[in-house]
């Protein structure tokens, strides 16, 4: 399903963040998160150096965060962000819109 997504958004992408995923993708593989104090799973999908992107489930989009040496993802972010978008964090120059997370508990119950 992810590489699906994956697929879609690179249909969406400009050269140079096409570029920028062909650089750093990965096969897609699990990595621990911990939400709310309950460790789950997310899929990262591209990797530089101590961060990467990952597919959200929850929020149903992409997120740009560190990982620790073991891969566990840092930040749990609420962000809905598609490929392009989370790509951008890695373009020079490139703005993103205003990150929504970490997450916390109090911000869990806000709309989306």
């Amino acid at each position: 399903m992810v590489k699906m997504i994956v697929q879609g958004d690179l249909a969406n992408c400009d050269d140079e963040q096409l570029a920028v995923f062909r650089e750093h993708k990965v096969e897609p593989y699990f990595a621990p998160i911990v939400r709310y104090g309950k460790t789950e799973a997310v899929v990262i999908v591209a990797r530089r150096g101590r961060e990467v992107i990952y597919w959200e489930d929850v929020e149903e989009g992409f997120n740009v965060s560190p990982v620790a040496p073991n891969d566990r993802i840092l930040e749990h972010s609420c962000n809905q962000d598609n490929l392009g978008l989370a790509l951008n964090a890695w373009i020079k120059g490139r703005t993103r819109p205003p990150r929504l997370g970490p997450a916390t508990q109090s911000n869990t119950n806000s709309p989306h």
